[in-house]
């Protein structure tokens, strides 16, 4: 490959570099009004597309609260996506207490908790900060006279006050953040001209401070992106793609590593940045260079440790790239990890991650990475593992196994439900047993795969080595003929014709949709629709006792895809009724009889449509879409209580 190649391949590797929206379209503005012709942005857009999957702690995990202890000493426990907003760009997020607030950038600010998902800011804006007490927002926006301003938004009484404005549009304000004691605002004040020939510079770069009071600035340093550390008089910044902690009462600064977008705990303990790292590797005859970016972790006030708490792999090479014999070859990493926010207990991380693919584009996603000093168990992993395998998450999947295989993630039949069945030694070594249900939307298909899972400790307690399959059970719907398939041996369980009359009369003329079944019960639950759509019918069938029952019938209704979770006292439907036009994701109590109706509990969003997604053994991961993009929450019917993740 020749200069002018690598020139162009590195090129291409700027357009993964998230971008502040508002500056972006602030410069693209000042452009259109000086009508100049053949101007390069300097400023280079990514990330087209939000993608949500969604990220989900186990719950019952013990409640370690992080101590100071050093870096390296943190465990992850978790780290999976969770939020989806389509096309729709959004900045820096913030957290306080398990609301998430949102910033889409042409859009406002969104406050997504378990009531929904809300506007609460009317004004655009790339990036939110929150007060340590969550009382307070902290945002940066542009004036209708093209200025930049920096607010402040009291939560309690809605009201909003700008606290500073800029001189002139040359002038730009970022990376807004309150200080421990609320009384100060840190934040970048950058100088951005046009160059002579095209695209602009950065003339200056400053970390200031406005007290809330007086409403003086300080000048606290030169660099961008300054977190105030608590109990110390520091701060944290970054300078020349270095992380820099300062002193501020005596003026000296400490590199901390090469990395950028520094984020400080709120107990002041770490330290979450961006890294970048050119990996070398041989890839047939050709010198691969990847620019690996991940997400580190350091100690804010001992820096005496630094650890990696994310694993990314290098971006596929085009087959068309190889089949080229070129020498050397330059590319991304498969993910592009950027702004990572520290949650308000100082237990997680939340980050932005970019997948950077060339077939269906790039997508990003918010990411909650979840620390611990506590190792994570054997029975802890697995639940990792299957949860990641269930929502396609294959790089943290990977995280948790020795010598992953290439595809580790199917589309078609979907895991739907895990299960842990038990555990223990085998030759000495930790064994897992657990459960994966798989099924088909719109088909009378579902099996149950059970696998051990053996594990050998890890750095982070335990990693997978190997697993091993304990066979498989599946259950099929043939022209009315339901069947149970075991060790390839098929037996008839009953004819539709079999099904008491009075749970379905022979003037139905039905046939099945959906179908499930529930190991702890030995229960198969199936759906029943008349070929008008007129009617739908929920029935299941104890296998052991041969006996049917009618769990529900619901009017011009099509029940796609049905669910039940890990006990078999609970079922999830999937159900769309012709007559409003609407999805409706309901959940039984198969003791009782009583229907919850999800869509109900956000009587103030504007729901387009409402699905469930899979059991986390006894908790349901629901989805609900709006105009805005996707929103993934969990209802605790034991509790009867909806959650975000």
């Amino acid at each position: 490959m020749n200069e002018k190649r690598i020139e162009e391949n590195l090129n291409r590797l700027k357009e993964l570099i998230p971008v502040n929206y508002q500056l972006k379209e602030s410069l693209k503005k000042r452009f259109k009004r000086n009508r100049w012709k053949k101007i390069g942005v300097a400023i280079i857009a990514a990330a087209a597309i939000l993608l949500m999957v969604f990220s989900f702690g186990i719950k019952n995990l013990q409640d370690n609260l992080i101590t100071k202890v050093n870096a390296e000493e943190l465990k992850i426990i978790n780290q999976i996506s969770f939020i989806s907003l389509g096309n729709i760009n959004a900045g820096k997020i913030a957290e306080y207490n398990g609301t998430i607030y949102i910033p889409l950038y042409d859009k406002g600010i969104y406050k997504y908790d378990n009531k929904g998902f809300k506007k609460i800011i009317d004004k655009t804006s790339g990036e939110v900060g929150i007060s340590l007490d969550g009382t307070k927002l902290v945002f940066t926006t542009r004036t209708s006279d093209g200025k930049n301003a920096i607010y402040i938004k009291d939560l309690k009484t809605g009201k909003e006050t700008k606290i500073i404005e800029s001189k002139d549009r040359d002038t730009y304000y970022s990376d807004p953040g309150f200080s421990p004691d609320g009384n100060k605002v840190i934040y970048t004040e950058q100088i951005i001209v046009p160059r002579e020939t095209h695209g602009f510079e950065v003339k200056e770069s400053n970390i200031n401070a406005i007290d809330l009071k007086s409403l003086k600035v300080t000048k606290l340093a030169d660099g961008s992106c300054g977190s105030f550390v608590k109990t110390e008089d520091a701060i944290v910044f970054e300078r020349d793609n270095k992380i820099i902690y300062k002193n501020l009462k005596d003026g000296s600064e400490k590199i901390i590593d090469e990395g950028k977008n520094p984020s400080v705990s709120p107990n002041g303990y770490y330290i979450a940045y961006e890294k970048y790292e050119p990996q070398k590797e041989k890839v047939e005859d050709m010198n691969v260079t990847v620019s690996m970016n991940n997400i580190w972790i350091a100690d804010a006030a001992s820096f005496t440790t630094k650890k990696q708490v994310t694993l990314n792999v290098p971006k596929r090479i085009p087959p068309e790239v190889l089949k080229e014999k070129i020498q050397n070859y330059v590319t991304s990493s498969l993910y592009t990890y950027y702004w990572p926010v520290w949650s308000s207990d100082s237990k997680s991380i939340f980050v932005l991650k970019n997948l950077n693919e060339d077939i269906r584009g790039n997508t990003m996603q918010l990411m909650k990475i979840e620390l611990s000093r506590e190792e994570l168990t054997p029975e802890e992993v697995v639940k990792k593992f299957l949860q990641a395998i269930i929502v396609r998450d294959e790089d943290f999947a990977r995280v948790l196994m020795k010598n992953p295989p290439t595809i580790m993630t199917v589309s078609s039949p979907h895991p739907v439900a895990y299960e842990i069945l038990g555990s223990g030694t085998e030759d000495g070594k930790p064994y897992v047993d657990a459960s994966l249900t798989y099924g088909y939307i719109m088909n009378g298909y579902c099996s149950v795969n059970k696998s051990r899972y053996y594990l050998s400790p890890d750095s982070n307690g335990y990693i997978i080595d190997s697993i091993k399959d304990l066979g498989t059970v599946e259950f099929i719907e043939k022209n009315g003929t339901f069947y149970k398939i075991e060790n390839n041996v098929e037996t008839k369980l009953f004819d539709s014709g079999e099904i008491p009359k009075e749970i379905l009369p022979d003037n139905l003329n039905a046939h099945s949709t959906a179908l499930t079944y529930s190991p702890k019960t030995n229960t198969i639950f199936f759906t029943m629709q008349t070929n008008d759509r007129s009617q739908s019918r929920i029935i299941s069938y104890d296998i052991s006792h041969r006996a049917f029952k009618l769990i529900d019938s619901l009017e011009n209704t099509i029940i796609p895809d049905i669910k039940v979770d890990s006990s078999g006292k609970y079922l999830a439907v999937l159900a769309y009724n012709d007559t409003s036009q609407q999805s409706n994701t309901y959940v039984y109590n198969l003791k009782t009889g009583e229907r919850e109706d999800l869509r109900s509990r956000f009587e103030d969003t504007k729901i387009e449509e409402i699905s469930p997604q899979f059991w986390q053994q006894d908790k349901l991961i629901f989805q609900i879409s709006l105009k805005e993009g996707f929103l993934y929450y969990v209802y605790d019917p034991y509790k009867g209580q909806v959650l975000i993740p």
